[in-house]
């Protein structure tokens, strides 16, 4: 990416990543982090990195029983020069940043100016779902995939195939879903672009990794489970049984198509860009395809939002939708009207409208009062005891072999398998752990009350 405007958007690259991390920092350090995703990731990641079998303690299976995100191994080596979990924050920040360096490519390659480059590449920073997704999820392996998807899309145009190839399989080491993500990438580079070689290579590959980690290495891992199958039990216990109802029963399909929240999900996805989209360039988001149709077909609806993680693998593609409007639409010399200057605007306003940085104010402060307390009994957790905490301080406790959450159907005998208890009864969730739970522990003559402080409970084992 050498060109007059690179320099700019190493800026705005840098300037991204660096308010992307200290939001996801913020957020943990406010005791908000999303509990157990962040807590298991970490956990896998630190046990890889000592050497350490990295089965969770929280699922009991294996690191790559998740997803077979093989790209933890390499996260992993980051832990070995200091394990701590703002490495997770430091890589998702920078990934979801770095893909604005593509989109500028992207943008000049399709003729674009500097000038409609750069502020395409301010959109796709500017898009409400890349600031959410990143804070609110705290950290997810895909996102490292984004900037590596439409790098392949670049590679695949310019005819650069050991970029493409790197690009493809940093991508599928991310997430085993992203193989249908390539396959749908492959069709595009066959029939619309006429790249067939590129094209049959990326669905062949897909095929074979969906082959490999979904029908095989995830469900020998998971006890015959397959991954996510769980939001789609209305159409089926597997993923083979969802694919074959899918294509067999369209009519048990069609009306999610058309459901309320779905027209709004669409409606979400296009309007930060919305200003700029052209119908005639929509075959672009073909790769977007898989991981729309999984939102749309979900039964789980935070599937179908600007703010969790689903998002992740279709939004870029409505940005790469973008300009390729924008350069259609140069081309025929329509739309003279759009300037870079007015899709700054558009995206500015849109961020203001759809991003939740008023969570840091309205959701984000209910533990302000017991930071010092909590902060305070972590510290004397010691490095590698069991721990049985709650959701929010889970995170905060994770490096170590066993760690698990309470709950609200916790049975008292089963405590006496851990060296430490840690409760904030400062909570607005009930089902956290059974009311009686703190008398039961005092009672308990195997536990030790060794710290508390306002809503802050530190139980240790003699």
């Amino acid at each position: 990416m050498r060109s007059p405007g690179s320099k700019t958007v190493f800026w705005m690259m840098g300037v991204s990543a660096i308010i992307l991390f200290v939001c996801s920092s913020l957020r943990h350090a406010l005791f908000q982090s999303a509990a157990l995703d962040l807590a298991v990731f970490d956990q896998w990641v630190y046990l890889s990195s000592q050497g350490l079998p990295p089965i969770s303690s929280f699922f009991g299976f294996h690191l790559l029983g998740d997803h077979a995100a093989f790209i933890l191994y390499v996260i992993a080596l980051l832990y070995k020069i200091h394990p701590n979990i703002h490495w997770l924050f430091a890589i998702q920040a920078i990934a979801l940043a770095i893909g604005a360096a593509p989109i500028y490519a992207l943008s000049l390659q399709n003729s674009l100016s500097i000038t409609y480059a750069r502020t395409i590449a301010l959109a796709y920073l500017l898009y409400p779902a890349l600031f959410n997704i990143n804070f609110f999820t705290d950290f997810r392996p895909e996102a490292i995939a984004i900037p590596s998807l439409l790098w392949a899309m670049w590679a695949g145009i310019a005819g650069r195939t050991w970029q493409l190839i790197i690009a493809v399989a940093l991508a599928l080491s991310c997430k085993d879903i992203l193989s249908l993500t390539v396959i749908a990438l492959g069709i595009w580079l066959w029939l619309i672009q006429r790249r067939r070689l590129y094209g049959l290579g990326c669905i062949f590959t897909g095929i074979i990794w969906y082959l490999i980690t979904i029908g095989y290495l995830v469900p020998l891992l998971r006890s015959g489970q397959a991954g996510g199958v769980v939001f789609y039990r209305s159409l089926g216990a597997s993923p083979t049984q969802i694919i074959w109802n899918i294509i067999t029963n369209p009519t048990l399909i069609l009306e999610k198509f058309f459901a309320p929240d779905t027209l709004f999900y669409y409606l979400l996805l296009i309007l930060p860009v919305i200003i700029g989209l052209h119908w005639r360039s929509i075959m672009v988001v073909l790769p977007a395809l898989p991981m729309l149709l999984l939102n749309i077909l979900s039964d789980y609806s935070a599937q179908r939002d600007l703010v969790h993680h689903y998002s992740l693998q279709i939004f870029p593609f409505i940005i790469v939708w973008l300009l390729q409007s924008i350069s259609y639409c140069q081309k025929h010399k329509t739309r003279i009207w759009l300037k870079p200057q007015i899709l700054l605007i558009w995206s500015i306003l849109s961020f203001l409208l759809l991003a939740k940085y008023d969570f840091f104010v309205t959701r984000y402060l209910s533990n302000l009062p017991n930071l010092r307390s909590l902060n305070i009994a972590i510290s004397l957790v010691q490095a590698h005891g069991s721990v049985l905490t709650t959701s929010r301080i889970a995170p905060h406790l994770s490096q170590r072999p066993v760690i698990k959450l309470t709950n609200i159907n916790l049975v008292p005998d089963n405590v006496d398998n851990f060296e430490y208890i840690l409760l904030n009864t400062n909570t607005k969730n009930k089902s956290e752990f059974p009311s009686g739970l703190i008398s039961q522990l005092q009672g308990n003559q195997a536990f030790s009350l060794a710290y508390k402080q306002e809503n802050i409970y530190l139980f240790t084992k003699h």
